[in-house]
């Protein structure tokens, strides 16, 4: 924190075992990967979804490898941006770190949104199965998001001194519970041949050729990659963070593929009819399955402990959704930017930033209430401006090793001389996944289905843009302008 100028606000509660348990019930990776599978069947099939996770798997290596060794140099709050602001070109660091910004901003609290939304429509899809008649009302899935929010809320603010403490307990259950999940679909769901899995590829969606509809499907697989830096946002409050948050990263994200992989193949093996599963009353193809699988009071259970898991995760997640956000408004990043940064002395927290990032999530989940597709809207909005920040910070990460390796920071996590090969797959595959994440999952493509996450990322571009010009740009000069070493350049 000296070196880069900045104060110990926080508390480091957190060691190596409770962070890397936080990454993973903020990840959630089986219980929100499982209920994400929808692109992948539509566009491609079983075998695109199969593959697609398999492929991202290897494709995203790389970047979390280089965001590793930056978590390892500079382990702060800000992460991404800040990153941006220390490896960029002395030109450029101030407006595109500001962006950046602006960009991590919008993808951790769509994320945030995913898991309120989450619980309020399996909730809904719980009461569906025991009422046949239930008709998920609109207004209903309004109350439960409110309702999932002020939990969050309420866990991270009322409970922020036991939050590291729990982690650990909550990620045991985390893993009782997705054998709990999938060994009943093995023993009783009906199998399909290996070849549907495998090579039965099909094109649901509509478009022009299956190869196009594989890319478009593949955002199932992206986004159970995504969001592993969790742990670099929380850097301040841990222990010998520059050696636990790049281990706690590279654990989990491996932990994460170890159990999403094999569930995901578990469902894939045991849908007799993509169409039908697709067609099911709750939207979620995973539900299909279980209804194949076990009784209806059996798979209440089941959905039930899920949704607790959800809940845990939502409140984790938001700890890390609002270090992002305080951390970016203490650099004057955000209009009101002192309010938003604010320190609850009590608690040693950033109180302030939690309550926006809930009220923000109520208005992101609201936009889409009553829409089939905008859990998946949300999905590929977190997806795009992760991405952005992934490619930028990377970007700039191999750029200044290839012309200004000396003013690199020590890292405990380092590449060493595979540094720039593993920097510029990370920043390829970035850009690739990037790309494929704003597409529609539907052709000829409807205003109901168009993918409207590419409107509000421009959106919020052009946005930033403004008030950077109007206003920020007299006040924000870039965090790099506080780091040891780097003063003299930044000015």
């Amino acid at each position: 924190m000296r070196r880069m100028g900045r104060n110990q606000e926080l508390v480091r509660h957190f060691r190596l075992l409770s962070v890397a348990s936080f990454v993973a019930i903020a990840t959630a990776a089986w219980e929100i990967g499982l209920f994400e599978i929808t692109p992948g069947l539509l566009d491609g099939g079983r075998p695109a979804l199969v593959y697609s996770v398999l492929w991202n798997f290897a494709g995203f290596g790389p970047i979390y490898l280089s965001m590793a060794e930056m978590a390892s140099m500079a382990p702060i709050a800000g992460a991404q941006y800040h990153w941006v602001s220390e490896f960029a070109p002395e030109r450029l660091q101030k407006v595109l770190s500001y962006l950046t910004g602006w960009t991590s901003t919008l993808a951790w609290q769509s994320g945030n949104a995913i898991g309120v939304f989450l619980v309020g429509t399996l909730i809904q899809s719980i009461i569906s199965i025991n009422v046949p008649t239930y008709t998920f009302p609109s207004w209903h899935a309004t109350l439960l998001v409110i309702g999932a929010v002020a939990v969050a809320f309420a866990g991270n603010v009322y409970g922020a001194k036991v939050l590291p403490h729990w982690q650990n307990a909550v990620f045991a259950i985390h893993v009782m519970a997705y054998f709990a999940f999938i060994i009943p679909i093995w023993v009783n769901a009906p199998r399909v041949p290996s070849s549907q899995v495998w090579s039965g590829f099909e094109n649901s969606g509509g478009w022009s050729n299956l190869s196009l509809s594989v890319m478009i499907g593949q955002l199932s697989g992206i986004y159970t990659q995504v969001g592993v830096d969790t742990a670099a946002h929380m850097a301040e409050e841990v222990k010998d963070a520059a050696k636990s948050v790049p281990k706690a990263m590279i654990s989990i994200y491996v932990v994460n593929f170890c159990l999403i992989f094999p569930a995901i193949l578990t469902v894939c093996y045991h849908i007799p009819v993509v169409a039908d599963a697709l067609a099911d009353p709750t939207l979620y193809p995973t539900i299909y399955v279980l209804r194949q699988s076990m009784s209806d009071a059996w798979m209440t259970v089941i959905l039930v402990i899920v949704v607790a898991l959800l809940i845990c995760s939502n409140i984790t997640y938001l700890a890390a959704v609002s270090r992002d956000l305080f951390a970016f408004a203490r650099d004057q990043g955000f209009p009101f930017s002192s309010w938003i940064a604010h320190v609850d002395k009590k608690r040693s927290i950033p109180q302030n930033a939690c309550l926006l990032t809930s009220v923000i999530s109520i208005c992101l989940a609201l936009i889409y209430i009553g829409s089939p597709v905008a859990f998946y809207a949300i999905t590929s909005l977190l997806t795009v401006a992760l991405l952005q920040c992934y490619c930028l910070s990377i970007g700039c990460l191999l750029w200044r090793r290839i012309h200004h390796p000396e003013t690199l920071p020590r890292a405990q996590f380092s590449l060493g001389k595979f540094g720039v090969p593993i920097n510029a797959l990370a920043v390829t595959y970035a850009f690739w996944s990037f790309f494929w994440s704003f597409w529609p999952q539907a052709f000829p493509v409807t205003a109901a289905g168009f993918n409207w996450s590419s409107v509000i990322f421009v959106s919020v571009l052009l946005l930033s843009m403004v008030y950077y010009a109007a206003f920020a740009h007299r006040q924000y000069t870039g965090p790099v302008a506080l780091v040891e070493g780097r003063r003299a350049r930044s000015e």
